[in-house]
């Protein structure tokens, strides 16, 4: 939280919007993969919002109308072996 609180304040006093990529939570700074991101799902140019509209991207129980908050990202596996390490 004041990760968020110090960005919001920065860019308060700037008058401008936080931008992409100025808040880092800490869950994101140990993650070494870079699995986990925030942003802004409004802005369809944001890093996030690509990644949440992308063809890997789905949300659990969205069929039911849920209105999941939370887009996980699927593991691609290389089904043919034979194809292993090149490319």
């Amino acid at each position: 939280m004041q990760r968020i609180a110090a960005a919001r304040i920065r860019a308060d006093e700037a008058d401008r919007p936080i931008a992409e990529g100025e808040v880092v939570t800490a869950c994101q700074s140990a993650c070494p993969t870079r699995a986990i991101a925030f942003g802004n799902l409004k802005d369809p140019d944001s890093a996030v919002s690509k990644r949440r509209k992308g063809q890997l991207g789905y949300r659990l129980l969205e069929e039911l109308n849920t209105k999941p908050r939370v887009t996980y990202e699927a593991r691609v596996i290389n089904a043919n072996p034979a194809l292993e390490g090149k490319g």
